[in-house]
């Protein structure tokens, strides 16, 4: 294998030393920085032999980018997606990024079924299934799994309540004291701000 470019990583706020991306045989192969180069002495042009790939692969960059990961999910949990898209910002490769999420499910540190339904428990009272649905998927949690996760949640028979009417009336409420009283202006104004949340018509009305 040999080291056909090494060029300088482009800054961010997530490359805070002097960092550079590899290429091996023409292909990019991981980010090191600046003191990782010196340590492997590596070079443009250079041969590097599979133990010292392997070497750099395993004990770098995968421990680096599990730690990044980590470091993520301290804060605050993750999907997938959002897991992948972090690593890939700061150049870490499919094959690495595929570990480190199998690293995290492997031990349940991440969990896009927990997370959704998390996120739904946390938001119901307050946004529409529309908004919140919206906003799951574009945190790339599979359509089906989510399906199934919103009946379960937005499941009305065991207590009789809608999520979405006690979410329409919490808005209400912090709009006005009895919406009753409004003009057809103002309920006009109010039930079109509902509708851009994306609350269903229907339910708008029943509150009104």
């Amino acid at each position: 294998m040999m080291i056909t470019d090494i060029r300088e990583a482009d800054g961010g706020k997530n490359i805070r030393k002097k960092a550079y991306k590899i290429y091996i045989d023409d292909s990019y192969a991981f980010l090191l920085y600046e003191e990782e180069l010196n340590q492997f002495q590596l070079s443009k042009g250079a041969e590097i032999s599979t133990d010292v790939y392997n070497t750099i692969v395993e004990d770098v960059v995968f421990y680096r980018a599990k730690k990044k990961a980590l470091n993520m999910l301290t804060h605050s949990d993750k999907t997938e997606k959002e897991i992948y898209n972090r690593l890939k910002e700061e150049y870490y490769n499919d094959d690495i990024i595929e570990r480190t999420i199998t690293y995290l499910k492997g031990y349940n540190y991440l969990n896009d079924e927990r997370y959704a339904e998390g996120y739904i428990n946390s938001r119901k009272g307050k946004e529409s299934r529309l908004a919140i649905e919206t906003k799951l998927l574009n945190k790339g949690i599979n359509k089906s799994v989510l399906e199934k996760i919103i009946a379960k949640e937005y499941n009305t028979e065991e207590d009789g309540k809608d999520p979405e009417i006690l979410a329409i009336n919490k808005i209400l409420l912090n709009k006005c004291d009895n919406p009753t009283k409004l003009s057809c202006e103002e309920k006009q104004k109010l039930i079109k701000m509902l509708e851009r949340k994306g609350f269903d018509l229907d339910k708008i009305y029943k509150c009104m």
